[in-house]
């Protein structure tokens, strides 16, 4: 089909776990082997000035995070000196590859990478293993928003900051009627992200956070075995006939296929921000400047997603590296990444907001060309306008009021990869009672591995 332009996003662009080992082994062949000559830092060349910034790959509208880059190399020190070139090494696409890649060129010991983009999810796991510096002299960490701003602490101690911050929002085609509950938004014709990797962990959580009197599998408060027993597993059991009914395509979907789903026809759709950016430039959901979606804040508690900028604890140059990560994640190159990339950002500033008070109201973002000084070419209409992103602005700012972190727990990759398939055999009807349940979630928040 024509017209598609859509790209998968890092905080759920996951595979599935059951080949965990052998990403892990893929990985470590990757640090061990890897063949590009251009890249001498994989070969442990540690004396050096430049710097390596890993992360996942670029789906940044118009590869902001790369022009990010760019605008880094070509800048000057306070002193007049020119910065030291930095180079964008992208992982891969998929968050669990990502994560084993990561994961693996750090448990070597290896000084491949200064700045690391991180899920939000990982600093738990990375700072206990020693992988992290904790960052000093960040500018300004009120302007953060707090709850993204804790997904970079872990024992009193702050080793990241946002990159990029994602809530669950609610899209609707024109003429749609917006459910005001979370049952009437599952009784909907909506596009969720169903299928067997990482959203399914969070659209299964928002759905036991938005039960009604469900326990709280959320943060760093562990629930009891009786918890996950008595309140988790009721949720999702009732949330297993809408999987198999008005949700069973959306057991095939995940980020790209829903937002496919969304323009080809069906209502509603539960996704991230960046959606927007993706969604304004498909010709099929647009007429001129005018576009035929609008997005909103879900109606109920969200996840809290997002990527964070950390500073490997082998990086050579650790104080050019916490520079940049001070760069990355300053109030320009946030607004930057959010106008022309569609990337919310986890600065109040970067929305023309003032921490403590403010309102989703008071939201007022410039369009992308007025940022870069780079008007549309002749014939060309912007997209998003500064309305537009205005309104994407006040659904994410409603939303973060409403946002829940996923369980912080060094074990986190143990943890989602037990509850997703515990998620899919209540779904499939496949046996598991709620005693097995609870003592396989359990287990997986200690790290031991279990299943349903």
């Amino acid at each position: 089909m024509t017209g598609k332009r859509f790209l998968p996003h890092s905080p759920g662009a996951w595979i599935s776990t059951a080949a965990g080992a052998a990403l892990v082994l893929v990985a470590w062949l990757v640090v061990i082997l890897w063949p590009d000559a251009s890249y001498p830092a994989m070969k442990a060349d540690c004396d050096r000035s430049e710097l390596f910034v890993a992360g996942g790959t670029d789906v940044s509208l118009k590869n902001q995070r790369r022009a990010l880059i760019r605008q880094w190399n070509e800048g000057l020190r306070p002193d007049g000196s020119p910065h030291p070139h930095a180079t964008l090494v992208e992982v891969s696409e998929s968050t669990d590859l990502q994560h084993s890649q990561i994961k693996a060129v750090q448990e070597s010991g290896s000084c491949a990478y200064d700045v690391l983009i991180t899920d939000n999810t990982w600093t738990a796991q990375f700072v206990d293993a020693g992988y992290l510096r904790p960052l000093d002299g960040i500018d300004d960490l009120d302007d953060f928003f707090p709850a993204a701003l804790r997904t970079g602490e872990w024992d009193g101690e702050q080793y990241a900051v946002p990159f990029n911050v994602d809530v669950g929002l609610l899209y609707y085609r024109e003429g749609a009627a917006l459910p005001t509950a979370w049952q009437g938004l599952l009784s909907s014709d909506v596009a969720m992200q169903l299928a067997d990797y990482e959203g399914l962990t969070v659209n299964a959580l928002e759905s036991v956070w938005n039960d009604g009197g469900a326990g709280r599998l959320t943060g760093e408060d562990r629930p009891s075995e009786d918890e996950l027993r008595s309140k988790v597993y009721p949720a999702l059991t009732r949330l297993a006939p809408r999987a198999r009914g008005s949700l069973a395509a959306s057991r095939q979907y995940g980020e790209l296929q829903s937002i496919e789903a969304f323009a080809s026809g069906t209502r509603l759709m539960r996704n991230w921000p960046y959606a927007f950016s993706a969604l304004a430039s498909e010709p099929r959901m647009r007429d001129g400047a005018r576009l035929r979606f609008g997005v909103t804040a879900l109606p109920g508690r969200t996840v809290l997603g997002g990527q964070n900028l950390a500073v490997s604890r082998h990086s050579p140059n650790p104080g050019d590296a916490a520079d940049l990560v001070e760069f990355l994640s300053g109030t320009s190159s946030q607004r930057l990444l959010f106008s022309c990339g569609g990337f919310a950002p986890g600065r109040y500033s970067a929305l023309g907001l003032s921490p403590g008070h403010h309102s989703p109201a008071d939201v007022k973002v410039p369009a992308c060309s007025t940022l870069t000084g780079e008007p549309p070419g002749p014939g060309e209409v912007e997209l998003p306008t500064e309305a537009q992103l205005g309104q994407l602005g006040r659904a994410v700012v409603t939303a973060l009021g409403r946002a829940e972190p996923r369980p912080v727990t060094p074990h986190y990759s143990t943890f989602t990869g037990t509850f997703r398939g515990c998620v899919q055999k209540i779904f499939d009807r496949a046996g598991t009672d709620a005693e097995a349940f609870a003592q396989a979630v359990g287990r997986s928040l200690d790290g031991r591995t279990a299943s349903c």
